[in-house]
């Protein structure tokens, strides 16, 4: 005779996506050729994937300044390009931790971040941010299929990349 049924708890459910961040130093970071196509590869794909959701590109300042003069060029002229519908790009100050920077964002705007750091060293910052993982070969971008939700409650949760993509956005913080 078979035991008693377990009753499974169901697994909490993320809460929607406000937007995307991109960890545009760890984009570039992957290989120093071609930075600002890699950076349009990543662009291209999470505006398809999630047209609904503004995209805001954070560079860190040495990664900025190691960019050859013509890629400064077209960073320079994307931080200046505040056009609706546009991903927005933002260079963090030399001064400023770029990852803290990064994260309090993507809290305060329920972000998704895409990213392959996984932040091990801002623990805290992390909770309750979903970052989403990466392979950038030559002119091949692969998102992973789950995410990782660093729960509020502590832990972390795979979450479906296909379940992001159909929950609902979440409103703009006005």
């Amino acid at each position: 005779m078979a035991g008693p049924r377990r009753r499974r708890t169901p697994l909490p459910t993320p809460p929607p996506l406000g937007g995307i961040v991109v960890d545009g130093s760890n984009v570039i970071a992957s290989s120093k050729q071609r930075p600002i196509e890699r950076l349009d590869l990543v662009l291209a794909w999470f505006t398809q994937w999630r047209p609904d959701l503004p995209i805001m590109v954070f560079l860190d300042y040495t990664t900025a300044v190691r960019c050859r003069p013509d890629a400064q060029d077209v960073l320079r002229a994307r931080c200046a390009d505040v056009t609706p519908g546009r991903p927005r790009y933002a260079v963090v100050p030399l001064e400023a931790l770029p990852d803290e920077v990064l994260l309090q964002h993507a809290r305060d705007h329920h972000a998704l971040v895409v990213s392959n750091d996984r932040f091990f060293d801002h623990e805290e910052l992390r909770r309750g941010v979903i970052t989403v993982q990466f392979t950038l070969t030559g002119d091949q971008l692969e998102v992973l299929a789950e995410a990782t939700w660093f729960r509020p409650s502590g832990g972390a949760q795979r979450v479906s990349m296909a379940a992001l993509r159909s929950s609902r956005a979440r409103r703009p913080i006005d």
